[in-house]
């Protein structure tokens, strides 16, 4: 099993049924494993040359800037950053802040890390914030 979907088991009650945006998505590895039990899965980068091929129906890649992001306020149940913080850390704020205005009323966000670089980071910027669950370090913030 991927460590993608043991994510996605492990974050299950906030993507079940749900609809979901991956920001700085990368390869979308973990969108590809969150699309199997959400409904709909967004995901955004700067640049589709990681993308990986094989998305799924439900499963939509856009080129967007996560600091500047054309979907309207309150539409995702749950926003995730996975190994994608070292590269966002110096735009945070401003990544944070869009996050939340596209974050439903009851919606979480979760930045992710698994990478060494990526777990300093997140760290450094969050403290005890950021949890140990299984392989995955874990920052939730709720809007």
């Amino acid at each position: 099993m991927k460590n993608t979907d043991i994510l996605a088991n492990l974050l299950i009650a906030d993507i079940e049924n749900k609809t979901i945006l991956e920001a700085a998505c990368g390869a979308a590895d973990f969108s590809i494993s969150a699309s199997v039990y959400s409904d709909s899965v967004y995901c955004i980068d700067l640049d589709d040359g990681r993308l990986n091929s094989k998305l799924a129906a439900n499963l939509h890649f856009q080129i967007m800037d996560a600091s500047k992001m054309d979907y309207a306020d309150e539409t995702f149940d749950t926003v995730i950053l996975y190994n994608a913080f070292f590269h966002i850390q110096s735009q945070w704020i401003e990544i944070e802040r869009e996050c939340k205005r596209v974050l439903k009323a009851e919606g979480v966000i979760y930045v992710v890390g698994t990478w060494k670089l990526d777990v300093h980071a997140i760290m450094d910027v969050f403290g005890d914030k950021a949890k140990w669950r299984n392989q995955f370090l874990i920052v939730e913030i709720r809007k």
